[in-house]
């Protein structure tokens, strides 16, 4: 099964508030994704983020940075979205990737940060899948 299949299986389950295979999924989704990661890490590759598989790894991936966020692993958050920054081609994923990082640096609680920093109004056309609209509230973290 791919990474897309295994991400929409997480979230289907998640809809209907089965955990167990919620969790299974993602693990499974995220194991995948992981595993591209490294690769891409390795060789010194981006993301081709025409490609539905590499897509979702950087979508499963995201979830999980925000889980470090959420769970306060501030230290392995900030890496991991750092490293992002670097694997992804697309200027508005660097930003996003970016500003997260930031707002964990700066020891902004992830309820706080979503509500202050992110336009949760709006779904980005080229990637709906991602929270890439942020605030003019932003540009506080960017100049610190």
């Amino acid at each position: 099964m791919s990474i897309k299949k295994h991400y929409v299986e997480f979230r289907n389950a998640l809809s209907k508030g089965d955990i167990q295979k919620a969790t299974e999924e993602f693990e499974k989704a995220f194991n995948e994704a992981f595993i591209l990661y490294q690769h891409k890490l390795t060789n010194n590759e981006k993301f081709n983020l025409s490609d539905e598989e590499e897509l979702f790894a950087v979508v499963t991936l995201f979830d999980n940075m925000i889980g470090f966020y959420k769970e306060g692993m501030i230290d392995e958050g900030v890496a991991f979205a750092e490293s992002m920054v670097e694997l992804v081609d697309s200027p508005k994923l660097k930003e996003m990737f970016k500003s997260f990082s930031l707002g964990m640096q700066a020891g902004i609680p992830l309820d706080e940060f979503m509500r202050e920093y992110v336009d949760l109004s709006k779904v980005d056309e080229e990637y709906p899948q991602f929270l890439c609209n942020f605030k003019e509230k932003i540009k506080e973290l960017i100049q610190e």
